[in-house]
């Protein structure tokens, strides 16, 4: 899936910092230890600011997507990770990124691009155990 040239900025670069290391971080609220999206600066849970990033399992279940026309295809995804946030992503390229093949409920798992130009990024695709 081409997403074009991604750029970190300060608030975001530990997210791509850590993607190039083929991690997922999101944020942990270190108040009520509530699990965020990467995008979170508060937490709704207990009101605390600036949460922490962490470290995530990489895995979860495909909520809902929707295929772009292209050749190839995209597929734009909604993860819910194991730890509850829900993330905006993609399907990785080949038969996982096939819309006859992505089924909402199915298993995935982070899997890292890590294009020439810009920073790296997650898509997912089936969890093979």
């Amino acid at each position: 899936m081409d997403v074009g040239v991604v750029r970190a900025d300060p608030r975001s670069a530990p997210f791509f910092a850590a993607a190039a290391r083929d991690e997922l971080l999101i944020k942990r609220c270190g108040g009520c230890a509530r699990w965020l999206g990467p995008e979170a600066a508060g937490c709704p849970g207990c009101g605390a600011d600036d949460p922490a990033w962490a470290a995530a399992s990489g895995r979860g279940t495909l909520v809902s997507f929707a295929v772009l026309p292209g050749d190839p295809p995209s597929v734009l995804a909604l993860v819910e990770l194991d730890e509850g946030p829900w993330l905006h992503t993609g399907l990785v390229a080949g038969p996982a990124a096939d819309s006859a093949a992505a089924v909402a409920g199915m298993r995935v798992r982070a899997r890292f691009e890590h294009p020439a130009d810009g920073e790296s990024y997650p898509l997912f695709g089936p969890d093979q155990g």
